[in-house]
């Protein structure tokens, strides 16, 4: 199992565009083949009380539809806490 600071995952979602984007993070971060949402679940899994930042969301998977974009979210959200932030554009 992979050491997370303070039991941590910090997630740039500005760089994740797609799924293989996705799986490729995961399997690079946890060195573990991934290649199914399945996957990403049974690694999380092993990480008790563990707290998820996800940084521009707004941006995750926006190459893939909502109802992707949504069940990702909602498998982090079933066992992790996971807070969300947005880029914010400013107004000219």
């Amino acid at each position: 199992m992979i050491q997370l600071p303070n039991n941590k995952l910090i997630l740039n979602w500005h760089r994740i565009f797609n799924m293989n984007q996705l799986f490729e993070f995961f399997s690079k971060k946890f060195k573990s083949d991934v290649d199914s949402e399945f996957r990403i679940e049974n690694i999380l899994k092993n990480y008790d009380n563990l707290n998820i930042a996800i940084r521009h969301s707004d941006t995750f998977l926006k190459e893939e539809n909502e109802v992707m974009h949504n069940k990702i979210i909602e498998l982090l959200q079933k066992y992790w806490t996971v807070k969300q932030t947005w880029k914010i554009k400013k107004n000219p």
